[in-house]
């Protein structure tokens, strides 16, 4: 086995992991008025239909008719809060592994509203933290957290194939940008351990990357083959089909206000009420706002822009025939990838926190002229390119950077999927399977994984929280 990596990664790891020496470095400000930290371009949460989303658009949904709201007072035997991947993937294979039970599903918008329908579509057979699984556990460790976590890719497209769901899929891989002769070092560090856990990489000079990607940002890339990008709206909505297909019922426009835990558990919404006996949380950023977890996910908004597709010409000019998923390594990175009409869709920068655990479903001014800039940084061969789309939306993130599956509550019967640290496309597929062997009380290897029932690292409280995650990340940043 190779030797410990002597340095950690200062990028995505490191975005949180000093959240919380920065928090009691911070300690003083406590007692500041909550307007010191309130930021004025921060946009209202809003259940926005009209969101300027590119995978919305191209979803159909603007055009598409939501179910109808839950209206009465209903039981089930199960009930699920949350229309996104988790929830959604849930209810799918409770409905396959149970098909005599009632499951119901509770929507505050439409089906893939938030994270789900929001994020860039990048479905990764594995997770970035698998080397510091692999440096703190051993390698082994880290090949069968790598085999478990590829199953969520597979299952997707199992999906595709047995529901003839159109997503875009396209098996493209990845490349992982270097900015840095310091950050090339750590992609080689990760490469090295990237064959110890079965995962099929090399590292690409800069020369072999600009054969590849037509652009003078990037110093080289560690070249990952496994991964596919998708439309995550259109996954999203087919899965909703497929779900009622199974016979789950599932109620649009239906805002849950609150949930009251027991042997049997009342979900009270804006006109219903639903009584079960177990219920499965796909809240996701949205959890704390019903009072879950709000100690050990914190909300992070992420913005995303999307260009007009691009000509023939411009698509020579920047190269990318691989169609690869792409990301760079700085703390606050960029990630982009083309879409089925040849459009770019481009993320990342700032990726804010609003004091006390605010959410953020608008746009982010801040973000998305970086965003732009960025983009014309890395292509400024495409000056003057028109940006069709702006959007942001809001994740969820552990201290660890790690997901957390498992069953709570009183009666120990409260199933959850959250934490994704904006790596849920595929995880959160694997999510809903697990939780239906939870539900069934089946000891399995997917029960067993490591991100089942594990113990979320405790975030600081507010005020605290705030400046201390502010100050941690302009050090990150001084140091990238």
């Amino acid at each position: 086995m190779k030797e410990p990596l002597k340095k950690k990664r200062v990028s995505r790891r490191g975005f949180l992991a000093g959240l919380a020496a920065g928090g009691a470095g911070m300690y003083a400000l406590t007692t500041l008025p909550r307007r010191v930290f309130m930021d004025p371009d921060r946009p209202a949460w809003v259940s926005e239909f009209f969101l300027d989303n590119f995978w919305f658009d191209s979803a159909g949904l603007y055009d598409e008719p939501l179910n109808a709201p839950l209206k009465s007072r209903i039981k089930a035997d199960v009930a699920v809060v949350g229309g996104g991947f988790t929830g959604l993937s849930s209810a799918y294979h409770l409905s396959r592994k149970f098909p005599d039970k009632k499951i119901v599903l509770l929507e505050s918008a439409y089906c893939g509203y938030g994270a789900s329908g929001r994020n860039g579509g990048m479905a990764i057979p594995y997770h970035p933290e698998i080397y510091y699984i692999a440096e703190k556990q051993g390698a082994e460790a880290a090949r069968k957290f790598k085999e478990v976590n590829a199953q969520g890719l597979d299952l997707i497209k199992e999906l595709v194939q047995r529901h003839g769901i159109n997503c875009d899929l396209e098996d493209t891989g990845v490349m992982v940008l270097g900015t840095s002769d310091k950050k090339m070092k750590e992609l080689e560090e990760m490469n090295k351990w990237a064959g110890e856990v079965g995962i099929k990489s090399r590292i690409l000079n800069q020369r072999e990357v600009r054969s590849e990607l037509k652009s003078e940002r990037y110093l080289g890339a560690q070249n990952i083959s496994a991964g596919a990008i998708i439309n995550p709206a259109k996954l999203a909505r087919g899965l909703k089909k497929a779900v009622e297909g199974q016979g789950v019922e599932i109620f649009e426009r239906t805002p849950v206000i609150s949930i009251k835990a027991g042997s049997s558990i009342r979900i009270n919404a804006e006109q219903g009420e639903v009584e079960a006996p177990a219920l499965v949380l796909g809240l996701n950023g949205y959890s704390g706002k019903l009072g879950f977890f709000r100690n050990r996910v914190m909300p992070l908004c992420n913005y995303v822009i999307a260009t007009e597709p691009l000509s023939p010409a411009q698509m020579d000019s920047i190269g990318w025939s691989g169609r690869q998923m792409l990301w760079d390594t700085r703390t606050e990175f960029d990630y982009f990838r083309l879409t089925a009409d040849n459009r770019i869709v481009f993320g990342g920068e700032l990726a804010p926190y609003f004091f006390g655990a605010e959410l953020s479903s608008g746009n982010y001014k801040p973000s998305l002229k970086m965003l732009e800039q960025g983009l014309l940084k890395t292509f400024p061969q495409l000056a003057g390119i028109k940006i069709t789309h702006r959007w942001g939306g809001t994740m969820a993130f552990t201290l660890d950077l790690l997901p957390a599956i498992g069953v709570t509550g009183p009666n120990r019967n409260i199933f959850y999927g959250l934490g994704y640290s904006g790596e849920g496309v595929a995880l959160s597929q694997l999510a809903g399977k697990i939780i239906s062997q939870l539900y069934g009380k089946e000891d399995t290897d997917l029960t067993r994984f490591l991100l089942v029932n594990r113990k979320m690292p405790l975030l600081p409280p507010e005020p605290i929280r705030y400046p201390g995650l502010a100050l941690y990340k302009k050090y990150l940043k001084m140091s990238d």
